[in-house]
């Protein structure tokens, strides 16, 4: 009995096996109140969790939040454990949701009234506490229970934000100043700082109320303080707003004399010092926002005038973070001051941006001089794999998705961005090293033609791509880039694509008996793991369902020892630039491990990739143009037409040494070495003239050798029975005139007639200015005129003088307004302008 038992248990085991074996595995459709507009894994990065064991929370257009523990398979709503049965639902709408980076168990949910709900454990219990309408929450990077929040005080028209301060998680609160614009802890890790260390924009208590509390005000300072304002300094003075792009930060201070001229100021060492941002144009610009600051420079989108609805160009700065050129023109940007201009993660120095084509001969003219076809200004795609010194078209793939030649003369390839609302954008990933996938066309020009649309794939950043299928798709990446999915998103559908071979060959997966408009695949934020979570809208509700590919059991990768060989599943890849021969980029040959593209196998979420660095000689395409200078037509950094005199002289502020520049500059982050180039483009360094700190060690060490000798000297004398050379005058002019006898002489060297000199340092001949080059520094911070503005944008037809008064930075279009919008989830990006700084959070990446 005992025997059948135990065979009835195993072909039971089989069948289970056999009927799920092999099969991805799928939760049941989850339906919400309404679409996803917020999602959050919240702890993916603590070591004890699980791949399949994640918590993950949902926010809904209409506030309501979900919650998941088991990495989306299952959902609760988070209504039942907020509230008490006889609230209403608008009270409990929820319109954020904050998670502490200190402890991941500890988060707030931010209403939309007076209550907020604080839980430690995840979501397993909430507290509900009231304390007025929070405006803004700020968690404390390293203490947990640590919460800084504004809130609005005082009556019209002297209406002002106040910060108050929580130790205890929110139990009880304290006001720690008034009148406060913005606020933001400072790093505590960065030295000088503290755990009780607070960035901030405040008013002066004694100014004149004003009567448009959005209006910049030259009342406002940007202060910090280390004891929660119980003491605090002034750091740029009339810094009116900031935004903060770790390491960098970035302040706006208006001119106290001109309410329409404010200057961009930046610090590149944690908010520790600011220097005044240096731009080689006439900025009359209404906005402009960090677009990325990942690799150590940053990247400035700078609208020039109110013209610039569609456009901006874009600048970027050396390592410093304050001096900017130009890198590229007429970047499209939306409504929204969003810009196609999309960093490629996992491999270092590749940007991908639109820009308007200026060649073609205007048509219909918009506001900025550019033509328009049927609507939209024919733009372009280009790729940068410099950290954007030099830009070039996208090769377009020899083959569609069927194995058909495309033949098109003069065609490249154009990707959609950010700006293209529903069409799939350009998305990488960085544990997916040089693969990205995009939605376009081949062309002259971009199009947004549903019947031009296909879908694209690189699995070389960049440098060459594949037509995987026709129409617009929303795609994610799974186990380190070894798994590939994708589903319509213009159309209503049930089913999706996979790949375990980077597109050599898809398959079809039916998820659900109906249709649903799927809005966005994703995985939890570090892309190693074979489940995704799959949301989209079915009627006016959403959905959310769990997609498991760990089921299918492929196999586990082998050979990581020895990747190349014909026994192992990998392969070393070494991603280059297509602007130079070799296999360099940024200055070094990095050799990556990889899974070979036509083998079937997973990776496994504790895969570590594998990577060498050598550094390669120095070429031309690792040096951009330095500040002042752009790129002309023979692809030479010229000096831009009416440019200050700066970069030639030694700065007023001159200390120890200062450059020379000869129009170049390396490109940050670049680690080339040797080379004839490098000689030819590199700025000169040269010794500051006059005294500076050279000067004063020189100068200390030529008195401390003269001290030694007197000392020497006058023991030598006292030995031989001479007086104390203070004695009297003769003996002190007998003391410096003779010295000590047999012994040492402070000008005449040693013995009584020896030939020999001891000459001071600073008896050599004098330096003279003109030697270095030297000129007036006063030009270097200032700026051009407006004859210049035209130049900025890429106008190239003359124009008339205009006699109106230049700005110094920034022409303000309107006021800007103080952001109550929720901070959404991670990574993070930071957009910066004159109208409104707000940062957008977006969980791996965005929803198209």
């Amino acid at each position: 009995m005992a025997r059948q038992h135990l065979t009835f248990l195993c072909c039971f085991l089989f069948l289970s096996c056999f009927a799920q074996c092999g099969k991805i595995t799928t939760s049941r459709p989850f339906l919400i109140d309404s679409q996803v507009t917020d999602m959050q894994w919240v702890n993916s990065t603590l070591k004890d969790a699980k791949p399949n064991a994640k918590t993950v929370f949902v926010r809904s257009a209409r506030g309501s939040v979900y919650r998941s523990v088991d990495d989306g398979m299952n959902w609760v709503s988070q209504r039942d454990k907020m509230v008490s049965t006889d609230e209403e639902e608008y009270q409990t709408r929820i319109q954020q949701m904050i998670f502490s980076h200190a402890d991941p168990k500890y988060a707030i949910m931010k209403g939309y009234g007076d209550s907020n709900w604080f839980t430690k454990n995840q979501g397993d219990t909430y507290t509900k506490r009231e304390f007025g309408i929070m405006n803004e929450i700020k968690m404390h990077p390293t203490q947990a229970e640590w919460i800084l929040a504004s809130k609005y005080e005082g009556s019209f028209p002297d209406r002002y934000l106040s910060l108050f301060l929580s130790v205890d998680f929110g139990e009880s609160w304290k006001k720690i100043v008034s009148r406060v614009f913005q606020f933001e802890w400072a790093d505590p890790k960065i030295k000088g700082f503290t755990e009780k260390t607070i960035f901030a924009c405040v008013r002066k208590p004694d100014a004149p109320a004003k009567k448009n509390f959005a209006e910049w005000d030259p009342n406002v300072d940007f202060v910090i303080s280390h004891d929660f304002f119980k003491n605090s300094d002034i750091i740029v003075p009339h810094g009116n707003r900031f935004a903060l792009h770790r390491p960098y930060w970035f302040v706006a201070a208006m001119n106290p004399e001109e309410e329409l001229e404010v200057k961009l100021h930046v610090s590149a060492d944690g908010g520790k010092t600011f220097k005044t941002a240096q731009f080689p144009y006439q900025l009359s610009e209404r906005s402009y926002r960090v677009v990325d600051s990942k690799e150590g420079s940053v990247f400035v989108q700078v609208s020039h005038s109110s013209r610039d609805r569609q456009f901006a160009n874009v600048y970027m700065s050396g390592p410093e973070g304050s001096s900017y050129t130009l890198s590229l023109r007429a970047v499209v940007k939306d409504y929204r001051g969003l810009s196609d201009f999309e960093r490629i993660n996992g491999v270092d120095g590749v940007y991908i941006a639109n820009v308007a084509d200026t060649s073609v001969e205007p048509e219909l003219k918009l506001f900025g001089g550019l033509q328009a076809e049927d609507g939209m200004v024919p733009t372009k795609t280009v790729i940068s794999f410099d950290k954007g010194a030099m830009w070039k078209d996208l090769p377009p793939p020899a083959k569609d998705h069927l194995g058909r030649p495309i033949v098109c003369d003069g065609c490249s390839l154009h990707l959609n961005g950010k700006t293209s609302g529903f069409l799939g954008p350009v998305y990488s990933s960085v544990s997916s090293t040089g693969l990205i996938m995009a939605t376009g066309n081949v062309g002259h020009h971009l199009h947004r033609r549903q019947d031009e649309i296909n879908t694209y794939f690189s699995r070389d950043a960049g440098r060459s791509w594949e037509q995987i299928t026709k129409g617009s798709y929303i795609y994610e990446f799974g186990d380190h880039g070894a798994l590939m999915i994708m589903a319509n998103n213009r159309e209503a559908t049930n089913t999706i694509r996979y790949s375990w071979n980077e597109g050599l060959n898809w398959t079809d997966f039916k998820f659900w008996e109906h249709h649903i408009e799927v809005e966005n695949i994703i995985t939890e934020p570090s892309g190693t793991s074979q489940i995704f979570i799959l949301y989209g809208r079915r009627n006016d509700k959403g959905v959310l369902m769990q997609l498991n590919f760990e089921t299918l059991h492929e196999r586990r990768c082998a050979g990581i020892n020895a990747p190349g060989s014909d026994a192992s599943d990998y392969e070393e890849w070494t991603p280059a630039d297509a602007l130079r021969s070799g296999s360099c980029l940024l200055g070094r040959k990095v050799t990556y491990t990889r899974r070979k593209r036509a083998v079937q196998c997973f990776n496994g979420w504790d895969y570590d990739r594998r990577e060498s660095k050598v550094n390669c000689e120095c070429t031309r395409v690792d040096f951009e143009c330095d500040f002042g200078f752009q790129m002309n037509e023979k692809k030479e950094c010229a000096r831009v037409p009416e440019m200050p005199e700066v970069g030639f002289g030694a700065p007023q502020d001159c200390n120890g040494y200062f450059v020379i520049t000869k129009g170049y500059r390396r490109v940050p982050g670049d680690t080339c070495v040797g080379g004839t180039v490098a000689s030819e483009l590199e700025p000169v360094v040269q010794s500051c003239p006059g005294f500076g700190r050279t000067g004063m060690v020189i100068l200390f060490a030529m008195v401390a050798l003269a001290s030694v000798f007197a000392w020497f000297t006058y023991i030598r004398r006292k030995e031989q029975g001479f007086a104390d050379p203070w004695a009297s005058a003769a003996d002190c002019l007998d003391f410096f005139r003779s010295g000590a006898h047999g012994g040492s002489n402070l000008f005449g060297g040693f013995g009584g007639g020896s030939s020999a000199r001891y000459m001071g340092l600073a008896d050599g001949p004098d330096l003279d200015d003109e030697d270095f080059g030297l000129g007036d520094d006063d030009d270097e911070a200032q700026v051009l005129g407006e004859s210049l503005h035209e130049y900025a944008l890429g106008v190239t037809e003359p124009k008339q003088q205009n006699t109106a008064p230049s700005h110094t930075l920034v022409n303000i279009e309107g006021a800007p307004q103080a952001s109550s919008n929720p901070l959404p989830p991670l990574p993070v990006k930071f957009y910066f302008s004159p109208m409104q700084l707000n940062l957008t959070d977006l969980s791996g990446r965005t929803s198209s």
